[in-house]
């Protein structure tokens, strides 16, 4: 009987002591699992945080892009309604000029272009001359103001007849120099040279800037 009840209490303490053994382990084990889980959480809060300020700077450095194309959208497009604004009041008074004042600019333009010529020494022979919006002429009234007679050929303006609208030009084409001479130029030369005081006089802005030269050898206005 007392060799029995020494095998119990044997197999009560070994129970007890397993027991207790697994309540350690699986302890160890949860409070293992919490500080991996908080250590998670705290690496998962920092990183949250980290992406949020990134976001942050990235959001406010697009907001400052945005508005510094904004400007500069704005003072583009104000400039184009300047550009707008000054070519059409200039259409609008080339237009209403009287045919005689036109044919008047023109000559005096032409003469401006030759005296530019001579100065280059270039000879002013063998042109071949096409109008638009001009009679024969007119072209060669135009033509005679500037240019020796002898020294250029008009080609006759057949299809080209002088339409409502259409500003006068005339091109004089020779082996090494090219003449061109029209309204629309002399409209380009007070862009050009009185910007600032064209605008001062629409709307009391600052000027445009001015347009490059182009590289063929040609007088134009």
């Amino acid at each position: 009987m007392e060799e029995l009840q020494s095998t119990e209490l044997l197999d009560r303490e070994i129970l007890e002591d397993a027991r207790k053994k697994a309540y350690r382990i699986l302890k160890a084990a949860d409070e293992a699992v919490k500080a991996g889980a908080e250590a998670w959480e705290q690496k998962t809060n920092a990183a949250i945080a980290g992406l949020r300020q990134k976001y942050t700077q990235d959001f406010e450095t697009i907001q400052r892009e945005l508005k510094a194309r904004l400007v500069l959208d704005k003072r583009r497009i104000r400039m184009e309604k300047i550009e707008a604004l000054l070519t059409s009041a200039l259409d609008g008074y080339f237009l209403s000029l009287p045919r005689e004042r036109v044919l008047f600019l023109l000559e005096e333009t032409v003469q401006r272009c030759v005296g530019e010529v001579q100065k280059t020494g270039e000879p002013l022979s063998g042109f071949t001359v096409q109008c638009w919006g001009l009679t024969d002429a007119e072209g060669a009234r135009v033509l005679n103001a500037g240019l020796p007679q002898g020294t250029w050929t008009l080609i006759p303006a057949d299809s080209r007849r002088i339409q409502e609208g259409v500003f006068p030009e005339i091109l004089a084409d020779a082996p090494t120099l090219r003449i061109t001479v029209s309204i629309s130029g002399l409209e380009k030369a007070l862009l050009e040279d009185k910007r600032a005081e064209l605008v001062e006089a629409l709307i009391g802005s600052a000027a445009l800037g001015n347009e490059e030269m182009p590289e063929t050898k040609e007088v134009s206005l």
